[in-house]
């Protein structure tokens, strides 16, 4: 097959690095300073000086021989005068390099075709800025694209089915869920985590990718309308009471449900709803349930958030034993695998200015993340999330990569909802280090994946929880 090429620049070189030996390539180009590096290649037949908007030194380089025609120079109009002459030489197969994005249409309407490198690249880049996990790929001369997008669990496709979609502008082709391929049809519901492919015009990926990846900050209220606080005490009022009030009113939950215990020793019940009312009367709305001595707080908490609409439930482990500090075996994280909500562990440290979120690379680390970046949003907050990998005379190579592909994960996190996210990658023990870190944040949101502890083995998220000043939301996966 033979090929006229105008311009040998950059672009003429990579396209004879890919061109096979049964290639016969002509090329044109009015510098004979860029011939020495086409001579080595074998494909190359025959080199012509001369301007290519010229018939004359088209007809020469053998215009009329030529199958293709490639118009490769870095002017716009030398490639355009030259891709009308092929034209007018019955070359049936025409395209062309269009350095300015403007004159597009105009070879366009040439009957050429037209590739813009800057735009399609310039294209790339922004898709990689707007969704760094869509995979794209352009067809129709970059009129149209092939895109492969993760649906997150804030998206609004989540929950709902291509007929309630009803996309008039862009095809769903395919879904990929739990390793099988789905060939959509109208009543497929979208789930978390779907890839989903799609064939839509370049125009609509932003449109796109808002739809399947985020959406307005949504904790606590995807998990539940409302908010739980146990009060058993003065210390509950003291300290649960204050942050649950926050975080109903900050946070948009529509009210505050106050669990109070008629067998507290040291107030009388009434005594106890005076305070709550007080502190909450006029700041949110709230509701005061009663439950009598005897009644099993843990599993009443348990049967709640599975039964009615509880967003987080927020309590404070101030009357914990020393001992069950020292070695970690309290119930706080087993309590929170066991509710249907993220737990918080109430110390009074709020407005959350700060947020830090530990990782460890599992499911229930990103999905800390996540719920981190949600908060984060509503409150104006700034997020770091910090690995810990072994001590310097015990870590080993496959430890740090561990820990720095940690941080990678919730960095994914943080570019897909365009949020910033510090990052710390510190090395020893991972409660001390975390502990230390915790001192300059408000709140450590934690992803959990493991129930519980004993003497023997200790929950390292009950030792954070007790060692660190600040408040402490659990989520599990």
């Amino acid at each position: 097959m033979r090929v006229l090429i105008i311009g040998a620049g950059k672009t003429a070189r990579e396209l004879i690095r890919r061109l096979g030996k049964s290639w016969e390539i002509t090329l044109v180009d009015r510098s004979a300073q860029r011939f020495p590096y086409f001579k080595k290649k074998k494909q190359v037949k025959r080199l012509i000086l001369g301007d290519a908007s010229s018939n004359v030194v088209l007809q020469e380089a053998g215009i009329d021989k030529a199958d293709f025609f490639v118009a490769a120079a870095n002017r716009d109009e030398i490639n355009y005068e030259a891709c009308a002459l092929a034209q007018q030489h019955k070359v049936k197969n025409i395209i062309s390099l269009v350095n300015d994005s403007d004159n597009l249409q105009k070879f366009r309407e040439l009957g050429v075709r037209a590739i813009c490198g800057t735009s399609l690249v310039a294209h790339q880049i922004e898709i990689f800025l707007e969704s760094p996990k869509m995979l794209i790929t352009s067809i129709g001369e970059g009129r149209g694209e092939v895109m492969e997008i993760k649906v997150l669990r804030h998206s609004p496709a989540m929950g709902k089915s291509l007929r309630d979609i009803s996309p008039e502008d862009w095809l769903v082709g395919a879904i990929y869920r739990g390793g099988e391929m789905i060939i959509p049809h109208g009543d497929t519901v979208f789930q978390k985590d779907d890839l989903v492919t799609i064939v839509g015009h370049s125009s609509l990926f932003k449109t796109i990718s808002r739809f399947f990846t985020i959406d307005d900050p949504k904790f606590p209220l995807e998990y539940g309308q409302n908010i739980l606080v146990p009060v058993r005490d003065e210390q509950d009022i003291e300290v649960s009471v204050p942050e649950a009030i926050y975080l109903t009113r900050d946070f948009k939950a529509s009210k505050v449900i106050f669990l109070v215990s008629s067998g507290a020793v040291s107030v009388e019940y009434g005594a106890l709803i005076d305070k709550i009312v007080q502190q909450a009367e006029g700041k949110v709305e709230f509701d005061v349930r009663r439950i009598e001595k005897g009644n099993g707080l843990e599993e009443i908490i348990i049967e709640m958030t599975h039964q009615e609409s509880i967003g987080c439930v927020v309590m404070n482990l101030n009357k914990i034993g020393i001992l069950e500090k020292l070695i970690g075996t309290s119930k706080a994280v087993d309590l929170a695998h066991r509710i249907s909500c993220p737990l918080l562990v109430a110390k009074k440290q709020f407005p959350y200015k700060s947020i830090l979120v530990p990782t460890n690379a599992t499911r229930a680390a990103e999905l800390a993340a996540e719920v981190a970046v949600d908060i984060g949003r509503i409150a104006k907050a700034k997020v770091a999330t910090v690995s810990v990998s072994d001590p310097v005379f015990l870590a080993s190579e496959d430890s740090v990569k561990w820990a720095q592909t940690a941080l990678r994960h919730v960095r994914q996190i943080g570019e897909i909802h365009h949020f910033p996210i510090e990052e710390i990658l510190l090395e020893g023990n991972p409660i001390k280090e975390v502990v230390n870190t915790a001192r300059d944040f408000d709140l450590i949101i934690m992803g959990s994946t493991t129930r519980g502890g004993s003497i023997l083995k200790p929950n390292v998220g009950e030792h954070v929880i007790h060692k660190a000043k600040s408040s402490v939301l659990i989520v599990t996966s």
